[in-house]
């Protein structure tokens, strides 16, 4: 066994839904701390499913995932041989740290972001560098992450907009910062909440063209709605392109997975429905923050970072009064997902209790 996974923890999901309301008493749990849609996917996505002919259960699904590839390559505008699949985002970060990362090279990434990056370096026996954020905003510390880079540096991991700050890098700034990387260190932009940016230019997935070095990752778990299908893809160049390919299961992706997920990204009327409502409710969360001083950050996703001193007493208490809110990432702030309208004004008065005891 590997000496660097010898001592690694499991993850630890929440417990299930009818646990927790037996355990409770509750009628109603709203499950808010995975950052899911409480607003699921377009009813397409079930009716393409359903029409899959059975038949197809005994031969294998299409390797290339050939609708799918066309559909994302058409909306997102990018090449169709740019574009390699996974079961979610987290099979490409996987193939990403096996690819590039070898024993003793290092990541560096922001402090705190996505978990999964610092622990697939750890499996592949590489070290992760971790930046804080600047305190005040969240904002990435750009020019301490570059400060960072040394000759053993392969990997840089930033995701936009950041989770679970939720805090959004502009484009430019991340191409100022890549212009500054040298060509051998990989910069993997994960895109995983880029629907729910409000802002002008949030992507870099088409400046992928330009640069060998700039992977772009996408999900559809998210504001598509599909976390329970398991669909996510990488954007990049060659050669990483051809080696990912290589390296990734032939038939990762099922016929279900690949004719649900083409029928989502095929729905972006719905798509837009969904995320105009999760902005609006943001935009009245955070306002509700803002008025009631609470320290947070601003954010452009579909989930809020909030300071609120002792986490897992507010967790606790959401929990029981049947909001199941993420309060294992950080002793101080929460990330809680956004509800439905009467989910969110349940958990401020929860959270304006708390404040005023």
């Amino acid at each position: 066994m590997k000496e660097s996974i010898k001592h690694m923890s499991a993850y630890q999901a929440e417990l299930p839904a009818e646990v927790v309301k037996a355990k409770y008493g509750l009628q109603h749990l709203a499950r808010l701390s995975a950052n899911e849609s409480v607003y699921g996917p377009t009813p397409k996505v079930a009716q393409a499913i359903k029409a899959t002919p059975d038949d197809i259960l005994g031969y294998y699904p299409d390797g290339q995932a050939t609708a799918l590839r066309e559909a994302v390559a058409k909306h997102d505008q990018v090449a169709p041989e740019s574009l390699v699949f996974g079961v979610g985002a987290d099979e490409l970060i996987q193939l990403l740290t096996r690819t590039v990362l070898t024993p003793g090279s290092n990541i560096i990434v922001p402090d705190p972001t996505f978990g999964e990056y610092a622990m697939h370096a750890q499996i592949e026996q590489a070290d992760t560098k971790k930046i804080p954020v600047q305190p005040a905003t969240g904002q990435l510390d750009f020019d301490a992450m570059l400060e960072a880079v040394d000759d053993k540096t392969t990997m840089v991991w930033l995701a936009n907009p950041n989770n679970p700050t939720g805090v959004f890098e502009k484009r430019t700034d991340i191409l100022t910062f890549l212009d500054q990387l040298p060509k051998s260190v990989v910069l993997v932009v994960d895109e995983a909440y880029y629907d729910f940016v409000a802002e002008p230019d949030a992507t870099v997935a088409r400046d992928v063209d330009n640069y060998e070095n700039l992977v772009v990752l996408r999900t559809l778990s998210k504001a598509y709605g599909l976390a329970n299908l398991r669909v996510g893809y990488g954007i990049m160049q060659e050669p990483l392109y051809g080696v990912m390919q290589a390296v990734r299961l032939p038939y990762n992706l099922n016929t279900y997975q690949i004719v649900g997920g083409t029928a989502a990204i095929d729905d972006q009327d719905y798509l837009n429905q969904v995320v105009r409502k999760v902005i609006e409710e943001r935009t009245a969360f955070q306002t509700f923050l803002y008025e009631n001083q609470f320290t947070f950050y601003e954010s452009q996703t579909n989930f809020i970072w909030i300071k609120v001193g002792d986490t897992k007493k507010y967790g606790a208490r959401l929990l029981s009064k049947g909001y199941q809110v993420n309060d294992r990432l950080n002793a101080e702030w929460l990330r809680i997902a956004l509800g439905t309208p009467e989910d969110n004004r349940g958990m401020q008065q929860v959270l304006l209790e708390l404040k005023n005891a």
